[in-house]
C-alpha cells in the first residue's frame, strides 16, 4: 500500500520536460540520502519512477483512469481456461463488465497486456470464456463471450474385462468423471471434454487394501454400483522340473551362460586353444565381473572350483580368476599377456 512522505528535489519542477525539471529525489534537505527505488506521484497525479539506487528520476507521466480488478482463469484453450483450478488478477476498464469489456490488462493503469490466450470468468457459478487475440482496445482483440462447457475431473483407473482383471492386472489410464468423486459419479468418459463414453468393462480405483471397482455398461459410460475389490492372487516365480533332483540339482537356467577353457592355472588358461567348457554366472554382463559367482550348472547349485578360466572376449584373450572356494571372481577378467 502506498504511503505519503516528504521528499526533496534537486531542482524546482517535478514533471519532466521543463527547464528546471528535477533529475534526482532525496529524503533529506541536504540532498545526501537518495530516495529508495520505486514509483512516486505528486498531488497533480503525475508520477515518476526512481531507479538505480541513486534517486534518479525517470520520465514523468500522468496517471490515467484505474481499471477494475477481475479474477480470471486462463489457458491455451477454452476448455483449459474454463476448467482451470487457479485464477489470477487482471483488469478491465472501470466503465465495463466482463460481458462487454473491450480488452484485458495486466496492471491497474491499463497500460500493459497479458498473453494472448483464453480467459474465463466465474460469475456466481456461471463460467464464460473469451479469447484474447491481440492488444487492440476497440474490442477486436477480445473475442465474444462463450458459455463454458461442463468440466470433467480426471481420475486414474485400472481397466479390465472382469472385476478381477480390473482390480489386479488391468491397464491403468486416465478417465474423466461427471462428478468430483468416483463414488458419486454416474457416467465415465475417456476424454476431458466428456464427448466420448468410456468402453464397457470394469474400472477399478486402486488404493492399497481398500480398492474399489465399478462396471460400465450400455455403451453410454453409465457406471454401475461400486464394490470392493477382492484380494488379488499372489504371484511367485518357481522353477518346475520332473523331480526333486531335477529342480534342486539341475535347476532352471536363470544364470547367464558363457564358454571358457577348463579350469586351469593363469598361464594355462591363457595359452590353451580349447575354449569349449560351459559355465554360468549370476552377473549382468556377458562374462563374469568382479564379485560375480561362476557355476558349473545352469541352476546355479554347483560353484566353479578355484582356478582360472580362459575366455575370448570379442577376440581378446582374457582369464577369469576364481578364489575363496565359493565360485566368486574377485576381479574383472584380466587380459592375457
Amino acid at each position: 500500500m502506498p504511503t505519503i512522505g516528504t521528499y526533496y528535489l534537486n531542482d524546482t519542477v517535478w514533471a519532466s520536460g521543463n527547464a528546471n525539471t528535477a533529475t534526482n529525489i532525496y529524503t533529506d534537505s541536504a540532498l545526501s540520502n537518495p530516495a529508495s527505488n520505486g514509483w512516486y506521484k505528486d498531488n497533480n497525479n503525475v508520477y515518476r519512477q526512481v531507479t538505480g539506487g541513486t534517486g534518479a528520476l525517470g520520465t514523468s507521466a500522468a496517471c490515467t483512469s484505474c481499471g477494475t480488478a477481475i479474477a480470471l482463469f486462463s489457458g491455451a484453450s477454452a476448455f483449459a481456461a474454463c476448467c482451470g483450478s487457479t485464477s489470477a488478477t487482471y483488469y478491465i476498464d472501470s466503465t465495463e463488465t466482463w460481458d462487454d469489456a473491450t480488452q484485458v490488462y495486466s496492471n491497474p493503469l491499463l497500460t500493459t497486456f497479458p498473453a494472448n490466450q483464453f480467459y474465463a470468468y466465474n460469475d456466481s457459478g456461471t463460467k464464460t470464456s473469451r479469447e484474447k487475440t491481440s492488444n487492440a482496445t476497440d474490442g477486436t482483440g477480445l473475442g465474444s463471450e462463450t458459455a463454458c462447457s461442463t468440466c470433467y475431473p480426471a481420475i486414474g483407473l485400472s481397466f479390465g474385462s472382469t472385476a478381477a482383471v480390473g482390480c489386479c492386472t488391468g491397464a491403468t489410464a486416465t478417465y474423466y468423471m461427471n462428478q468430483s468423486t468416483f463414488a458419486a459419479s454416474t457416467v465415465l468418459y475417456s476424454d476431458a471434454s466428456g464427448s466420448t463414453a468410456a468402453n464397457n468393462g470394469f474400472y477399478a480405483l486402486i488404493s492399497g487394501s481398500s480398492s474399489v471397482y465399478r462396471e460400465v455398461s450400455g455403451g453410454s459410460g453409465a457406471l454401475g454400483t461400486q464394490a470392493t475389490c477382492a484380494s488379488c492372487p499372489t504371484s511367485i516365480s518357481l522353477c518346475v522340473g520332473t523331480s526333486a533332483s531335477d529342480v534342486c540339482c539341475t535347476g532352471c537356467p536363470t544364470n547367464t551362460a558363457f564358454t571358457g577353457t577348463a579350469n586351469l592355472t593363469f598361464n594355462g588358461s591363457c595359452s590353451t586353444s580349447t575354449i569349449a567348457t560351459n559355465y554360468w554366472h549370476n552377473g549382468s554382463g556377458t562374462y563374469p565381473a568382479a564379485d560375480d559367482t561362476v557355476f558349473t550348472n545352469a541352476g546355479g547349485t554347483a560353484v566353479a572350483p578355484n582356478g582360472h578360466i580362459g575366455i575370448s572376449d570379442g577376440g581378446t584373450r582374457k582369464t577369469i580368476a576364481i578364489s575363496g572356494g565359493n565360485g566368486v571372481t574377485p576381479d574383472d577378467p584380466v587380459t592375457c599377456i
